[in-house]
């Protein structure tokens, strides 16, 4: 009989690529993973994994099975929730990610004590990443404000939407009336953009076509950063790549900082995202703190 279990240690070697990165996550011994995943395909009859010397690639017969346990497993963890929300089972600790200081203030901290009077048994971490997020090293409950890149890289995560915004570009009146005038993006070849430095290539532009496709376009770039960027564009350094939605950059444009550039041109209705693992014991602690800060989302 198929264990979860032995479900979830496979789903995680499908993700973490290594028994290394698995038995380390489930602390366990590299023996330990070993002998589970040959157990369960002797169990199944087929192999999962073609393997070589330092990889694991999923066979035609794994991908199929892979698509089933994590029907199977989602199913589960939403039973175990439910059944410890219902015996009132709720305490621990639950971690948080974001991936910009901003997000934490005003997305959660405003009602974290109140939050905190709610569920007395739960302790809440909060940290900022201000770069790429990898499960193989962040180990943490939630990754609260992600783009769709971490669930395009690890399918097992869950997710949830937080919102939608357009996704524009940005400069100052005083670059404005430096540089070229920008009517189209073929005019960007004549511009500078300041980069998200974790972006891959960071000097890329993403916009909109007459036709609603997404495009990119790679243009001059001297500065790359992690943060600070709206400040950069307000002093003159180049245009900027953001969200309608960021207060500073709101802020700035009703103070005439900033302007729109090319807006017909954005790219509409870019989602982010809350995501969370599908981890036996942990679904409670995490549902109660998504659900309960996503319900203030009309105080954002």
């Amino acid at each position: 009989m198929l264990k979860v279990e032995q479900l979830k240690i496979f789903i995680a070697l499908t993700e973490l690529g290594t028994m290394t990165a698995v038995a380390n996550s489930y602390q366990v011994s590299v023996m330990a993973v070993s002998k589970k995943i040959s157990m369960l395909e002797k169990q199944l009859g087929q192999p999962l994994f073609s393997r070589t010397r330092r990889s694991f690639t999923l066979t035609q017969f794994g991908q199929d099975f892979k698509l089933h346990a994590l029907q199977v497993i989602a199913q589960l963890d939403t039973l175990e929730s439910w059944v410890d929300e219902q015996n009132g089972h709720i305490s621990g600790t639950v971690r948080v990610l974001c991936q910009a200081p901003e997000m934490i203030h005003e997305t959660i901290i405003p009602w974290l004590d109140k939050f905190l009077n709610t569920y007395p048994g739960l302790n809440v971490e909060l940290d900022v990443k201000e770069s790429v997020i990898d499960l193989n090293t962040d180990d943490y409950d939630i990754f609260w404000g992600v783009s769709d890149y971490l669930g395009d890289q690890f399918s097992n995560l869950k997710r949830r939407t937080l919102w939608t915004c357009d996704y524009g570009l940005f400069a100052s009146p005083n670059y404005l009336r430096l540089h070229p005038i920008l009517n189209s993006p073929d005019d960007l070849d004549m511009h500078t953009v300041i980069g998200y430095l974790h972006n891959k290539p960071a000097d890329i532009v993403i916009f909109q076509t007459d036709t609603g496709e997404l495009a990119h376009k790679t243009i001059q770039n001297r500065i790359k950063s992690v943060t600070g960027l709206v400040e950069m564009a307000c002093s003159g350094l180049g245009i900027i790549n953001a969200g309608n939605d960021d207060v500073k950059i709101q802020r700035a444009i009703q103070e005439e900082k900033l302007v729109p550039v090319l807006s017909e041109y954005w790219y509409k209705n870019v989602s982010t995202y809350v995501y969370y693992h599908q981890v036996k014991g942990e679904q409670a602690k995490v549902r109660a703190f998504i659900d309960y800060f996503i319900a203030q989302k009309k105080y954002w």
